[in-house]
């Protein structure tokens, strides 16, 4: 018996359609990026002042977001097999609701 490769479902989108999509969620990072200023700036006014640990958390998701979404969109089809590009793509839409969220906890 031989096993083969995980192939994607027949109904799963293309590998340039992970692509596109990896590239879509630059622009959701973008504007997360925005919506976590938005956050960060409301505290600043009406808290202490003062950004805490889950500020600087939150703009760390957004570069981890935005690494992992451009290694989605740039990888070569050899180094990246589908389901981990498919993977990335999901941590990368993932982190971008994730950063403002955590930006709220502070």
């Amino acid at each position: 018996m031989t096993t083969t490769a995980h192939a994607p479902e027949p109904t799963s989108p293309s590998t340039r359609a992970l692509r596109f999509l990896a590239l879509g969620g630059l622009l959701a990072l973008i504007l997360s990026l925005v919506l976590t200023m938005i956050v960060v700036l409301g505290d600043a006014i009406s808290g202490d002042g003062r950004g805490g640990v889950f500020v600087t958390m939150a703009f760390w998701t957004l570069a981890v977001g935005a690494v992992t979404g451009l290694a989605a969109a740039a990888a070569p089809h050899a180094t990246l097999t589908y389901r981990a590009r498919a993977v990335a793509v999901a941590a990368e839409y993932t982190l971008a609701v994730l950063a403002p969220l955590v930006a709220l906890m502070d």
